[in-house]
């Protein structure tokens, strides 16, 4: 079954490409971010399901448009428009920033879950003081609605470029410890016992998702990436028990409905690419053939 998901992945993701380069070459670059994009946030998506952080994963949109918003400003005071580039690292800088705040509060004493809700709070305020500032002093400069939805139509190769180099470094820890993540989320105490440093792993998959989605907001927006960090992974967990499918499961069907996603645009263009996507992981999801059968 993997296989069989993983090859019709690849065909799907390719044939989108070769449609965009040929008859819509406008879309080729939008799509390559796109589908890098999704790729890595997909390969994050089960260590967030199996390490219980999807009230994490999904406050990862509030994070994104706090940080977003909050990069916008210098962006827009060194280059009055929102330049990739410095746009990327002002964005990775406030992400990193917002998560820690959330191990910051653990450390006060509050659960997980209770931590990222205080946190939360503190970047719904943060965002709506950040929205004001923009209208009132940058609104000739920046549009606040391309913050929340993305730049999909606008990105080039540059664009992609500038983001690559964000999204390797992401996707160095579900390379390199997703596994070893997986196996310590079945049993955290063994893990630790046998000289597993969980708590540091902790530290670094916070670090490899602000990576992915600060890499991801321009051409995905401020609100999707927290779509991809959770879904991918929870249609793979339908499809499969073992730990060790589930990186590959999630990441195909990552790709799989990134190509749909460019299909559904090309023939209904009033549906905006990145909701197309989450649109067809909500229906893969849908789909999926029930666990135990």
């Amino acid at each position: 079954m993997r296989i069989l998901i993983e090859a019709f992945s690849a065909a799907a993701a390719g044939a989108a490409l070769i449609h965009a380069y040929l008859y819509v070459p406008l879309l080729f670059w939008p799509l390559v971010s796109l589908s890098a994009s999704a790729v890595v946030l997909a390969a994050l998506s089960p260590l967030a399901i199996s390490r219980r952080m999807t009230f994490l994963a999904h406050a990862q949109g509030h994070s994104i448009l706090t940080a977003a918003l909050a990069a916008a400003v210098p962006t827009a005071v060194a280059t009055q428009s929102l330049t990739p580039p410095l746009f990327y690292l002002f964005t990775l800088l406030f992400v990193i920033l917002l998560n820690l705040l959330v191990l910051a509060a653990e450390r006060l004493g509050f659960r997980k879950d209770v931590a990222t809700g205080v946190v939360m709070s503190f970047q719904l305020t943060a965002a709506v003081a950040l929205l004001y500032v923009i209208r009132y002093l940058y609104a000739t400069a920046l549009d606040p609605l391309s913050l929340i939805t993305g730049e999909y139509v606008l990105v080039t190769w540059r664009d992609a470029a500038a983001q690559l180099p964000l999204l390797l470094l992401a996707a160095v820890f579900p390379l390199a410890y997703g596994i070893r993540y997986l196996y310590a989320a079945v049993d955290e105490l063994f893990a630790e016992a046998v000289g597993v440093k969980v708590k540091t792993l902790d530290r670094l998959f916070l670090i490899s998702m602000s990576l992915a989605v600060a890499g991801s907001v321009y051409a995905l927006g401020s609100l999707m990436p927290a779509v991809l960090l959770v879904l991918p992974g929870a249609v793979a967990s339908r499809y499969s028990h073992r730990l060790a499918d589930q990186i590959p499961l999630s990441v195909s069907f990552a790709a799989l409905s990134t190509a749909a996603a460019h299909f559904l645009y090309t023939a209904l263009t009033w549906l905006w690419p990145s909701a197309a996507l989450g649109i067809t992981m909500l229906a893969l999801l849908i789909t999926a053939p029930r666990r135990g059968r």
